[in-house]
């Protein structure tokens, strides 16, 4: 069947549960698809967003200019041997954990609270935080990845990655299929997938739709300044937790003003700035 491209309406495209209209959209459910999409989005002109389960993605405004591609790929965990295994970019992450869990291997299960899918978190490069210095990229061997003009395996060695950042974010042109990660046997002790699970609710602001820690560089003074002037709004920063965007709004317009007044006084007050957050149009 030749791929649909089609409208799209609702509040699926980011965790911050806006509501968007996307006038090109396709689900991809094969490696073919992806190649097929990206190569009516080079036509198009268009940009293309690459959404999976949504947790570090946002839209600017209602009206999405992106070509849209969502991770509808089948969930695939197969094991190649010895350490091997390859995880196709539509498996959630805690079905990942669980299963390595299961099999008493060792995985990045300080990630169990996040509601990513492999895709995004292998492309942000997803870890616990600078300061442990773990991230996704530990474990992995290869990416496969579409293109408009076919599919391509990447080794590690070259994809530049780095904190919450690979080449794929450089990029926005190319469809993660899946990865092979080395995960190896390992004694563990306890459950490191409820642990986490735990200190999540403990630690992070829960109470209303958000992606997930906003900025990877910031001033913190700067957000305490947004915090307060968004206090009364749908939308704002955590008392909580300060480096964390939360929305009840069906309309994105809140947090895109929100990002752009962050944007505009770090500019200001000469200060570095780097989203964690995908902010698209």
């Amino acid at each position: 069947m030749p791929l649909k491209i089609e409208r799209y309406s609702g509040k699926g495209l980011s965790m911050f549960r806006a509501k968007y209209v996307a006038e090109n959209y396709a689900a991809i459910r094969s490696a073919d698809e992806a190649v097929e999409a990206l190569s009516a989005a080079r036509a198009s002109g268009r940009g293309v967003a690459c959404v999976g389960g949504g947790s570090n993605i946002f839209f600017v405004s209602r009206k999405v200019e992106s070509f849209v591609l969502k991770n509808e790929l089948p969930e695939i965990i197969e094991y190649l041997g010895g350490d091997k295994f390859r995880v196709s970019s539509s498996v959630p992450m805690i079905k990942l954990l669980r299963k390595m869990r299961e099999l008493g291997r060792d995985c990045f299960y300080y990630l169990a609270s996040a509601p990513c899918q492999i895709g995004g978190a292998v492309a942000m490069n997803a870890g616990s935080g600078p300061k442990e210095g773990l991230s996704v990229s530990d474990y992995i061997e290869s990416v496969e990845a579409a293109d408009a003009d076919g599919i391509h395996t990447y080794s590690k060695g070259g994809l530049n990655f780095g904190y919450r950042h690979s080449a794929f974010l450089d990029c926005g042109n190319r469809f993660i299929t899946s990865a092979v990660f080395s995960f190896p046997l390992k004694a563990i002790s306890g459950d490191p997938i409820a642990e986490r699970i735990a200190w999540a609710k403990e630690n992070q602001d829960l109470s209303a739709p958000n992606c997930g820690s906003l900025c990877s560089r910031y001033d913190a003074r700067i957000l305490k300044i947004v915090r307060a002037l968004f206090s009364f709004s749908p939308a704002g920063l955590s008392k909580k937790k300060l480096n964390w965007a939360y929305n009840r709004s069906e309309n994105p317009a809140w947090l895109a003003s929100m990002f752009r007044l962050i944007k505009i006084l770090h500019f200001i007050a000469g200060k570095e700035l780097r989203f964690e957050l995908r902010i698209m149009r």
